[in-house]
């Protein structure tokens, strides 16, 4: 049933991908070329597709993890969670990240990013 739902999301994401030539998980500095802080990040959070940016947990025991929202457009990044609105660009923060609650963004003017939390409303994971 989760696939189901999520693949709606994720079908848009691959055509994407696969017209453009870019893997459906991105590094940041895709799509902020221009955002020094960006091209700092190794492995500390990415984007799916355009519209999602996760930044996980990836040391044993941590609950909470730094989050970037990058410069260069005039979205504000959603986490999914706590509906909370991040509108700083080049700014940074720190988010709670219990286990079964990943830092997930989405754009908040996202198509994708709506569908996708309409999808987690729909399977009550929201």
């Amino acid at each position: 049933m989760l696939n189901i739902f999520l693949s709606t999301v994720f079908l848009t994401i691959e055509q994407e991908a696969a017209q453009k030539g870019l893997p459906l998980c991105r590094h940041l500095f895709l799509h902020y070329p221009d955002d020094d802080n960006v091209h700092k990040l190794t492995y500390q959070q990415f984007l799916v597709g355009t519209e999602i940016l996760v930044v996980p947990v990836l040391d044993k025991g941590k609950r909470d993890v730094k989050a970037y929202f990058p410069l260069g457009e005039s979205c504000s990044w959603k986490h999914i969670w706590t509906g909370k609105t991040y509108s700083k660009q080049g700014s940074e923060a720190w988010i709670e990240a219990p286990i079964g609650y990943p830092a997930v963004f989405i754009k908040s003017e996202s198509v994708i990013g709506r569908t996708f939390l309409k999808n987690l409303r729909d399977l009550r994971i929201l």
